[in-house]
């Protein structure tokens, strides 16, 4: 419960939609009270743009109820008691009369699970032989990367991939997730790096990807799973259904040692070329240096300045190693998010151990940080803040404060260790 109780924490429910709702033009609606629709339907929205204007009557039916994504049933307490069939069933009539959608589901809130109604025999006497993905028990209290892969199976198992002849060269992007703040261009710049390196991206499987592209995903030569977290289950899936090898990312590209890792190990598996994408790798760090040497020269920083972060272990090793070997800044205190997705504990564990920084991962940032600066979500920079600390706070995660990201952003690979290191030097200089 501690972990519910410090922050803003999205479980199973969660992950299921916003792993459906990452689909290029999928309904997802939800079968539960109006409670449970708001905060997903606001990250699907602003992470997904559907409408160009904040018009409540673009989107008027009921299910809707003004906001463009996720209906919802609006389930009371008489359809717990009662069965909710019929609001049900209203709510898929409309949708199939006046929607465009690419897929349609119908998830289960879990109190909705409770009520025992047939979501498959609802749906079929709606839809008859029209494929309809439904997931009757979204998981109660599991975590949000569970959730997403049980979505991310779901849709698979429902689009049922053919089985294809495999491009050489063309990879799928697995754990990817639109509740990843920066997802978009996360996936704009792994892209570039693996285009230099003459490797095509076929599918970035529910973040962004259309269903055309998810039933293309056995024509890859290579899934790669870039948090694993939120796709080892999944690449499983596939290698069972289709024998598609795949490349699980120890760590994730953060910094320009990392992402020359990354590309080097993706190359040597589908026999590539790594040399343009290392001179772009070259070419930031020459570019970062020139900056940070100058900072240095006057301040001494960012050597020797503290440092939190709030992440999962695959995130937090990411960037702990980043902030200690090439800015030489010390980990002081970490927030683990999804703490029993430990895919890199051990490796988390094991780094910090070797330089004597054991307590960083039993260091809370919400009650023991000191850092000059917290890399974490909104809600817990906000939270932090009200509390009297003093500190810089940089968003590396949703909930967000606000800010409105016209130009997409990422902090991995070249351009997100440049952008880490623009925000480490401003972060200490004013």
């Amino acid at each position: 419960m501690n972990d519910y109780l410090k922050s803003i924490t999205p479980d199973s429910l969660s992950g299921i939609l916003f792993a459906l709702e990452g689909i290029a033009g999928a309904v997802v609606l939800l079968n539960g009270p109006a409670g449970c629709r708001y905060y997903h339907t606001s990250v699907s929205e602003s992470q997904m743009i559907r409408q160009s204007e904040l018009d409540p009557i673009n989107y008027n039916q009921r299910v809707f109820f003004g906001q463009a994504r996720i209906p919802s049933t609006f389930l009371d307490g008489s359809d717990y008691v009662f069965g909710g069939r019929k609001k049900i069933m209203e709510a898929l009539e409309m949708i199939k009369k006046s929607v465009r959608y690419s897929v349609i589901a119908i998830v289960n809130t879990p109190g909705a699970a409770l009520i025992g109604d047939d979501l498959l025999g609802i749906v079929q006497s709606v839809f008859g032989d029209i494929s309809v993905i439904t997931i009757e028990t979204p998981g109660y209290s599991g975590d949000l990367c569970e959730g997403f892969e049980t979505g991310t199976i779901a849709l698979i198992n429902n689009v049922d991939p053919p089985k294809m002849e495999i491009r050489e060269k063309t990879v799928n992007l697995l754990g990817v997730s639109i509740f990843h703040k920066y997802y978009s261009g996360d996936i704009i710049e792994l892209k570039r790096l693996l285009s230099l390196c003459g490797i095509t991206l076929n599918c970035v499987l529910c973040a962004g990807a259309t269903v055309e592209e998810v039933s293309e995903l056995s024509s890859a030569a290579l899934n790669i799973v870039l948090h694993p977290e939120y796709g080892i289950k999944t690449a499983l899936h596939l290698n069972g259904l289709y024998d598609t090898p795949y490349y699980i990312c120890e760590g994730l590209p953060i910094g320009f040692e990392a992402t020359e890792r990354f590309i080097h190990d993706i190359c040597e598996l589908l026999g590539c070329d790594s040399a343009a994408a290392i001179d772009v790798c070259e070419q930031g760090r020459a570019d970062a240096y020139m900056h940070i040497s100058r900072v240095n020269s006057l301040h001494g920083l960012p050597k020797g300045a503290r440092i939190s972060a709030e992440g999962t272990y695959c995130e937090l090793y990411g960037y702990f190693r980043y902030f200690f070997e090439y800015f030489g800044m010390l980990p002081n205190a970490s927030s683990v998010f999804c703490p029993r997705a430990d895919y890199m504990k051990k490796d988390l564990e094991e780094y910090l151990n070797s330089y004597g920084l054991a307590d960083v991962l039993t260091r809370d940032v919400f009650s023991d940080t000191q850092s000059e600066i917290v890399f974490a979500s909104g809600f817990t920079i906000a939270q932090l803040k009200s509390s009297g600390k003093i500190f810089v706070g940089v968003e590396n995660a949703l909930p967000s404060l606000g800010y409105t990201d016209v130009i997409p952003k990422t902090h991995l690979g070249v351009s997100g260790s440049l952008l880490i290191a623009e925000q480490v030097i401003n972060s200490l200089i004013f």
